[in-house]
């Protein structure tokens, strides 16, 4: 048998389907959305190149006119933009045209005019690369081109730096292992477990009041070595 709330929520009128839904195809019938309009597409069809429609044909004995009309239209422009010509050859730009006798060998391949700009561009550049003066000959730019360090008188074979020449002997200096130093704190706490236990570490690390830290034995062995030892540990209290 069905649950209490749900046949309480069937005879509800508040779970039941919207009425709006069993008339809609209805209403979109007799008031159809323009949707370009308002800016969408009406199908989103992966295929659609995007957000554009084919205008809708009022009269279809029209329909062949129109057509016949934007299509010399669009071809004019199409043949337009592609037969441009990009230079003094009349081909458009990245085409080329092979030459071919009257028995079909080729004669000549001729391109556009892009590649001979390019190259033109690049030996102007180069022209005028050579034209610029060298600064390092000038006694007033030459410490600004090696930002600081004059070129000429720099020294090709030696490799190494005067900032590197200065860090290696920092190395030097500082090599070997870094001491380390008990802080006040750690010193004070193991004075007092060794003043209290002694030198035994298993009873210091059962000691709860004063191993806050809960450090077992061989922490506390090496804590210790590190602060010194237990006889200097015993001293210092």
């Amino acid at each position: 048998m069905a649950n209490p709330r749900q046949r309480r929520k069937l005879r509800s009128g508040s779970h039941k389907p919207v009425h709006h839904s069993r008339r809609a195809k209805k209403i979109l019938k007799k008031q159809p959305r323009c949707y370009e309009a308002l800016g969408l597409v009406s199908t989103l069809t992966p295929i659609a190149s995007g957000g554009t429609e084919k205008p809708l044909v009022s009269h279809p004995d029209h329909a062949d006119e129109e057509l016949a009309e934007t299509q010399p239209e669009a071809s004019t422009s199409a043949a337009a933009s592609t037969s441009k010509p990009s230079g003094g050859s009349g081909l458009p730009k990245g085409y080329g045209k092979i030459i071919r006798d009257a028995d079909g060998n080729i004669v000549d391949i001729v391109l556009g005019d892009d590649d001979d700009e390019a190259e033109e561009e690049a030996e102007a550049m180069e022209e005028e690369l050579e034209g610029i003066p060298d600064p390092s000959a000038n006694d007033q730019l030459a410490g600004w081109v090696g930002l600081g360090s004059d070129p000429r008188k720099r020294a090709p074979e030696s490799a190494g730096t005067r900032v590197v020449q200065e860090l290696e002997q920092l190395s030097e200096t500082r090599g070997g292992p870094v001491a380390r130093h008990t802080s006040s704190g750690e010193q004070t706490t193991l004075q007092r477990l060794v003043h209290k236990h002694g030198e035994d570490v298993e009873a210091m690390a059962r000691d709860r009041k004063l191993n806050v830290d809960q450090r077992t034995a061989g922490e506390l062995k090496r804590a210790i070595r590190k602060a010194g030892g237990f006889a200097e540990l015993g001293k210092a209290g």
